[in-house]
């Protein structure tokens, strides 16, 4: 790519990602955020991580979120750095659909879609592992396709998988199909060890149990999420489909290694929907797969085209296109029922707006009357905008609640009053 067509891109994933959270507002998607923001802000004032302060990830989404607010303590500052990450990973997506083709238009489009799909419209903006995650494994696809950059690759898959463990089956799959695999998992190993003995020197030995103990416990019971990978298909059928017809067409890539290594990280990030069957885990999970899918998509698209069957293959593509723009629109639109983002024949929207700007408005002005003393026990995000305490300072209610490892925790989450609301 030339660096107007860089500069097309970031143009496009910027403008992009400015227009969706001028439209979204602070609206609350979930309750994920808000534990992860506050959590992140009683760390950066001193708060005792995995020790008294309980936390349910690996510290990077941790350290990332304190890093923010240490040069603006604002949900806005956050919006936007995470909103920043996307535009990384779309301006990545662009590289490598630039790679895979040689055609400028699919990269800077490329770039758009990675703003647009259904889920990280859904999640824009958020802090959440996911987004983290999404460009370290989209550059480590890019960079483990190459042998001179092979060592970069494993360093990035390596810190991918401290920013949520499961990520460890993408970061293994790109770097088994990479040309040069041998010295991209060396790095991997070492960037995965030396992060091991540094989170472990400073936060100790607490780390590993409530990242891998108490997860472990939080998950008993499995629950069968049939109905979240019927919507998590239904998201992803564009994608998917085109997707898949790159893979058929692999004999028109300009890089073959490198649609080999984007297909691995795909298929490990799908891989990583099975942990739905744990419960408290939501279907953000998707997030990395989606922009990871849209290159190997623009890319099949764009093969496609150039067929036999290139009429046929418009057709195809512009229907899928508009189902998935749509999806994504529908949350714009109308987030408290949005639909054809809600799956088809389900009773209700599971995936809506948990509370839209007005009523987070509403109750962040509401949590300001509470008395001084009051533990806050509503949604996180108003938490954190109040600046509100959790009962007994403790954000991720889930992960406390659930296991047994942190029963004293949840003892004094319980007795801790007075409460407000």
């Amino acid at each position: 790519m030339t660096r107007r067509d860089r500069f097309g891109a970031a143009l496009a994933a910027f403008s992009l990602a400015v227009v969706l959270e001028i439209v979204r507002g602070h609206a609350d998607w979930g309750p994920s955020e808000g534990v992860y923001a506050l959590t992140s802000r009683l760390f950066l004032n001193g708060g005792d991580l995995y020790g008294a302060l309980v936390a349910s990830q690996p510290p990077w989404t941790y350290l990332f979120g304190a890093g923010v607010l240490a040069i603006d303590d604002s949900l806005s500052a956050l919006r936007l750095a995470c909103g920043l990450l996307q535009v990384v990973t779309a301006l990545l997506a662009a590289e490598a659909v630039w790679r895979l083709t040689t055609q400028r238009l699919a990269a800077i489009a490329a770039a758009a879609l990675v703003m647009l799909t259904p889920w990280a419209t859904h999640q824009h903006g958020l802090l959440l592992p996911e987004q983290l995650g999404a460009p370290l494994l989209v550059g480590a696809a890019l960079l483990a396709s190459r042998p001179a950059s092979a060592r970069w690759a494993g360093v990035l898959a390596g810190i991918a998988v401290y920013v949520k463990l499961p990520f460890l089956v993408p970061a293994v799959l790109l770097i088994a199909l990479s040309p040069a695999r041998a010295v991209a998992a060396r790095w991997a190993l070492g960037a995965m060890a030396a992060q091991a003995l540094a989170f472990t020197a400073l936060f100790g030995t607490g780390f590993w149990r409530q990242i891998v103990q108490a997860q472990a416990q939080a998950g008993g019971g499995l629950e069968l999420g049939i109905g979240s990978w019927l919507q998590a298909g239904w998201n992803l059928l564009a994608l998917g489909v085109l997707a898949a017809v790159a893979l058929w067409l692999r004999e028109r890539s300009r890089d073959r290694a490198l649609l080999l290594t984007l297909a691995a990280a795909a298929a490990g990030t799908l891989a990583t929907t099975l942990t739905i069957l744990k419960p408290g885990t939501g279907l953000n999970v998707i997030v990395p797969s989606e922009s990871l899918l849209v290159t190997l998509a623009v890319a099949g698209a764009v093969w496609a085209l150039r067929s036999a069957w290139r009429r046929q293959a418009a057709l195809a593509a512009a229907a899928l296109g508009l189902l998935m723009l749509a999806q994504s629109a529908s949350l714009l639109l109308d987030p408290a029922n949005p639909r054809p983002f809600h799956r088809p024949l389900s009773a209700s929207p599971g995936w809506k707006v948990g509370h839209d700007r007005a009523e987070v408005e509403r109750l962040v002005a509401a949590a300001g009357r509470c008395p001084k003393n009051a533990a806050y026990d509503g949604p996180p995000l108003v938490a954190f905008l109040a600046r509100r305490l959790p009962p007994a300072g403790q954000p991720d209610y889930f992960i406390v609640s659930r296991a047994a490892l942190h029963a004293g925790v949840f003892a004094r989450v319980q007795a801790d009053a007075p409460r407000c609301p």
